[in-house]
């Protein structure tokens, strides 16, 4: 049982993740909270988020933040795995997934007559590409470098060739008045495939989007990114269904020590805040993707629950 005062602190990078965050935080701390008189509840934020979101299951394991959450789901299993760009198996555990439904996207204009990635390792093309910055350290720079490397070139290799590695993401990727890509762009690879400026950058250009090749799928899942497919008409250009990597599930995750009753408590406040947390992501291209149920929160974890959240999913009746 909790007796002494704590200080939670949940690492939310990302503008998505700080709104499911503070209401977390609104729960834990709420009129009928059960934390120790004195506890104070946080949702935390930095620079750059993108780093903190790749960087947090060693804070959480470290004990930095008492817990955070992350994606795509399966960068918590590498993570707790000890595999990609983890060096060793980090003692990790779920709360819940929120539903987010991504993929990896490579998409290049029509009009450079480019229909894979190895027509560009081939040809060596002087594109204008759109990718996420290095800097940010955002995990698609890491999926990039590993899956490009298997077709033999870099972004960096792009801007070689006479390219350029574009710097023009948007900060909000759904907000109406953002440019979704500079209008010069020859190629774009990212996820978020699910946002207004996916919708906005096939509906004002010719897009074609590029499959993974098996191998790499093969080798892709091997290091621990499971293959997805871009479907049939999801996206203006998406004339067959697309192998690619799977970027899906919003992960909030602890490490093994948190105390049970701590747990127990967070996914009691995830679930009072459920509605309020489904009514922050709403419209047509909403970055969580359906409406949050605690029965899916439970079940689609990327690796064990905790036995304190477990716990609570299973009185709840989400867990049979």
């Amino acid at each position: 049982m909790l007796t002494d005062p704590i200080d939670v602190r949940i690492l939310c990078p990302g503008q998505n993740w700080r709104a499911i965050g503070s209401l977390i935080a609104n729960g834990l701390n709420g009129s009928y909270s059960r934390l120790p008189d004195g506890s104070t509840v946080a949702a935390v934020t930095g620079c750059p988020p993108a780093a903190l979101g790749m960087d947090g299951p060693r804070l959480v394991a470290e004990g930095a933040y008492t817990m955070a959450i992350t994606t795509p789901a399966w960068n918590l299993t590498m993570a707790r795995e000890g595999k990609g760009p983890y060096a060793e198996p980090l003692p990790l555990r779920a709360l819940a997934v929120f539903p987010h439904d991504d993929r990896l996207a490579f998409a290049v204009r029509r009009e450079t007559g480019i229909e894979s990635l190895r027509d560009i390792a081939e040809r060596k093309p002087p594109l204008r590409l759109s990718v996420p910055p290095r800097e940010q350290g955002h995990p698609v720079t890491w999926v990039l470098d590993a899956i490009l490397a298997r077709y033999g070139f870099t972004p960096e290799d792009v801007e070689g060739w006479g390219g350029e590695v574009l710097r023009d993401r948007p900060r909000n990727q759904n907000a109406p008045g953002s440019v979704p890509v500079d209008p010069t762009f020859d190629a774009v690879f990212d996820e978020a495939v699910m946002t207004m400026r996916w919708r906005r950058i096939t509906s004002e250009y010719a897009i074609r989007f590029l499959p993974l090749d098996p191998d790499v799928l093969a080798h892709c899942a091997a290091l621990g990114m499971p293959p997805g497919v871009l479907e049939r008409g999801r996206l203006r250009g998406i004339d067959a269904d697309v192998p690619t990597i799977d970027f899906s599930g919003w992960v909030l995750y602890c490490a093994e020590s948190m105390p049970d009753e701590l747990a127990y408590l967070t996914v009691r406040a995830i679930e009072e805040q459920r509605e309020n947390i489904s009514a922050r992501f709403t419209g047509p291209t909403p970055a969580m993707t359906s409406p949050l149920d605690m029965r899916r929160a439970a079940c689609d974890v990327p690796v064990p629950l905790h036995p304190g959240a477990e716990a609570y999913y299973r009185e709840a009746g989400h867990l049979v």
